[in-house]
């Protein structure tokens, strides 16, 4: 009976933990340097960035999107909105001058408005 009970907890176990979705934090990452991180929420949104990464000569973050994007909104680290600027665009950059350091969340409205296709960026100085 016993070896029935650790055998079945043995079972639960591993089934629950073969549906839990964990996805290494590399593979979310789209942009990694010393100045600037930045990661999407889910392995799927990276489809929507053709083009991302950190311009050191402008020291700025540079973006190419999928869909037309008509709103950015920057939220900081405790999910306050802090900025929603018009881009009406699928190609747009964002100051590093904009953050200071620490941790902030970037929303990408899209045309159709049906998504927003949030990511992570910490700034490190």
């Amino acid at each position: 009976m016993k070896t029935l009970i650790v055998t079945i907890i043995f079972a639960v176990t591993m089934i629950s933990s073969s549906f839990a979705s964990v996805t290494p934090e590399s593979e979310l990452s789209i942009i990694a340097s010393p100045t600037v991180e930045l990661s999407v929420v889910n392995v799927a949104q990276k489809d929507f960035f053709q083009v991302a990464k950190y311009n050191t000569d402008m020291d700025a973050l540079e973006f190419v999107t999928a869909d037309y994007v008509d709103y950015l909104q920057i939220f900081d680290e405790s999910g306050k909105l802090m900025y929603q600027l018009p881009v009406m665009s699928n190609k747009l950059k964002i100051s590093k001058k904009m953050f200071d350091t620490g941790a902030y969340k970037i929303g990408f409205i899209t045309k159709n408005k049906t998504t927003i296709q949030f990511t992570n960026l910490t700034v490190n100085g």
